[in-house]
């Protein structure tokens, strides 16, 4: 459970960095705690319930650090958490189902925000408003998720990404 929060914490720092420093780089607008969770679902394989309380918590971290919607991505990571358990749950894991939840989650993640900020006319942006802001996130989180994979992977952790 500790690697569990170490992580979240971690990607968090991490993403307030990026957010900071690197706000010039288009291309390197990071989602880590989103991410995150992928990693985090290895130690709540048989606990779908536990897996879900955790994201939902990480999503308030997520708000109380970064946003003012202050239940929005409680739902949102829960929601997202609930597709990637089933996704990881019943397939075997390597790079590839990691990379391929990472890129679901990451769609999925913004989609869900596009559809909620038109339908409240929150913030009114096209679906080519959508594409730019997707190919924003892919280059980093991408990254980063092999990056994670590659230290799990070699590391005393290595257990976690057993089936």
């Amino acid at each position: 459970m500790i690697f569990n929060i170490l992580l979240v914490l971690i990607s968090i720092l991490l993403e307030n960095i990026f957010n900071i420093y690197l706000n010039n780089f288009i291309y390197l607008t990071p989602l880590f705690t989103l991410i995150s969770l992928i990693f985090i679902f290895f130690y709540f394989k048989n606990d779908r319930k536990g897996y879900l309380y955790f994201s939902f918590f990480t999503g308030l971290l997520y708000d109380f650090s970064f946003t003012n919607f202050y239940i929005l991505n409680c739902i949102l990571f829960t929601i997202i958490s609930y597709i990637v358990f089933y996704i990881l749950k019943n397939h075997n894991i390597n790079i590839f189902t990691i990379l391929y939840s990472s890129v679901f989650s990451i769609l999925f993640y913004n989609l869900l925000l596009f559809l909620i900020f038109n339908f409240f006319n929150y913030i009114n942006y096209s679906i080519m408003d959508l594409s730019i802001i997707l190919r924003s996130f892919f280059i980093s989180n991408i990254i980063y998720t092999i990056i994670i994979y590659i230290i799990i992977k070699n590391s005393k952790l290595r257990y976690i990404l057993k089936n």
